[in-house]
Parts: structure tokens; sequence; C-alpha cells
């Protein structure tokens, strides 16, 4: 009798065993494949990251294009008003010279 109970005893204590161990393999299964989820999760990321700094880096040097551009533009601007003030400043003799042509030969 005592025999039968340690054979129940151990057939017991031997699926109690089996049944830990399916249970810690199936969650060991679950955290494997959540692992991978998150490295793959992980290697997106770091590739999105890569592509988010090249162009960041390709927007500055866009942006210091425009910024030279806009410096050379305002310079122009300048230069081309100097040119029109200069302009207007040779135009005034030359005006005032026809005008007093055109009110000599009225005068005739």
């Amino acid at each position: 009798m005592f025999r039968q109970g340690l054979f129940l005893l151990s057939w017991f204590g031997a699926g109690g065993l089996t049944f830990y161990c399916v249970m810690l393999r199936s969650e060991n299964r679950d955290l494997s494949e959540e692992l991978t989820a998150q490295q793959d999760f992980q290697q997106r990321y770091q590739e999105q990251l890569t592509v988010n700094v090249r162009q960041r880096e390709d927007f500055e040097v866009q942006i210091q294009q425009l910024q030279n551009n806009l410096s050379g533009a305002q310079i122009q601007m300048s230069n081309l008003s100097e040119a029109l003030q200069e302009a207007r400043e040779m135009m005034v003799p030359a005006t005032q010279q026809v005008i007093e042509q055109l009110a000599g030969d009225a005068d005739q």
C-alpha cells in the first residue's frame, strides 16, 4: 500500500512537473515572440531615425542655400535701388534741359 501511494504520488509529481514544463515552454514561446516583435520594432525605429537624420541634414543644407540666395537677392536689390537713384539724378538735368528747349521753341 505504501508502494502504491508512493507510486501514485510520484505519478502526480511527474504529472505536475510535466504540466509545469509545458506552461514554462508556452510562456517561453510567448516571451520569445514578444522579444522578436520588440527587436523588429527597434530595427524599424533605428532605420527611421537614420532616415530622419539624413533628411534633417539635407534640410539644413537647403536652408543654408536659401539663406545665401536671399542674401544675394538683397544685395542685387540694393544695387538696383542705387542704380535707379543714379538714373533719376541723371534724368533731372536732362529733363530740365528738354523743358527749357521746348520753352525756347514755344517762345519763338
